[in-house]
């Protein structure tokens, strides 16, 4: 079937989930109304990328996630892999510049409403150029 579509299918080294899994599992728990569970997947697949190096990185990256119909999440997702593929020197994906990844107006998660809006210096590169407003120590593993 893929090579009747033009397509093949590859394997990668790792058994780590992709973003679009984790868009998967976003949209999922949003649509539950569950932000923090939402909030989890974001930072699994930040975890993911982490672990990985060079060109499994960017294959955790490569495959577009469909909408979580959240558009301040989606591109979420898109800085998200943007700033970790960066990091390793690694090409981002097409759709991680697709102008429906990027915000009109600077909005945050809104995972918390306690949680302080974070200034545009505490906010990886990616996610202020997308215009999400998200804490750099959110990423941070502990």
């Amino acid at each position: 079937m893929l090579a009747g579509a033009g397509h093949r299918l590859y394997s990668a080294p790792t058994q780590r989930d992709d973003a679009a899994t984790a868009g998967e599992e976003i949209r999922r728990r949003l649509a539950e109304g569950d932000t923090d569970r939402a909030l989890r997947a974001l930072l699994q697949l930040n975890d993911n990328l982490l672990a990985e190096r060079g060109l499994v990185r960017g294959i955790l990256g490569l495959a577009e996630p469909a909408s979580t119909q959240h558009q301040v999440w989606d591109a979420a997702l898109a800085g998200l892999v943007a700033w970790r593929l960066r990091e390793e020197g690694l090409p981002a994906p097409e759709w991680v510049s697709d102008p429906s990844r990027y915000l009109r107006t600077p909005a945050t998660l809104e995972v918390d409403p306690a949680d302080p809006t974070p200034p545009t210096s505490e906010v990886p590169d990616e996610f202020a150029e997308r215009g999400v407003l998200v804490w750099r120590d959110t990423f941070a593993s502990v």
